[in-house]
């Protein structure tokens, strides 16, 4: 087996570059580490939060919108609604349909010009989350 040896506390971009090292060449020992000493390996405690915000009306061209950020982590989430006339032999339907879209920028298992294999996923399940709890509630109440 093969000597560990822990990464020296070193300041700047050659600090950067020895401890990304390390955790290359030892990804087990480098996160017993952390674990060991109670921290993530982004310096936080295990039972600390990221620094979190939201941002609302972040998407102009949506009805509504949100931009939350977590740490280094961004999601943004917008929704656009389009009104239209019932047909006339059921003046009292109406329908709901929900599309998720993950550009590739979200995963490396996300290809340009491909939809996501778990978008038509999500957005069933949406579709089926605002079914039941918004659109039925409505309709039992004509």
């Amino acid at each position: 087996m093969a000597a560990e040896t822990k990464p020296a506390a070193a300041s700047g971009v050659a600090g950067e570059m020895e401890v990304e090292a390390y955790r290359r060449l030892f990804p087990v020992a480098f996160l017993e580490r952390h674990l060991g000493e109670s921290i993530r390996i982004d310096s936080r405690r295990l039972r600390e939060a990221r620094p979190t915000t939201v941002a609302l009306g972040a998407v102009s061209s949506a009805h509504g919108s949100a931009l939350a950020r977590l740490g280094d982590t961004a999601m943004l989430a917008s929704v656009k609604l389009e009104v239209m006339s019932p047909p006339a032999e059921h003046p009292d339907e109406g329908s709901v349909a929900i599309e998720f879209h993950m550009p590739p920028i979200c995963s490396p298992l996300v290809r340009p010009g491909r939809q996501a294999d778990v978008a038509p996923v999500i957005s069933k399940a949406l579709e089926d989350v605002l079914t039941r709890f918004f659109v039925s509630p409505l309709t039992s109440a004509l």
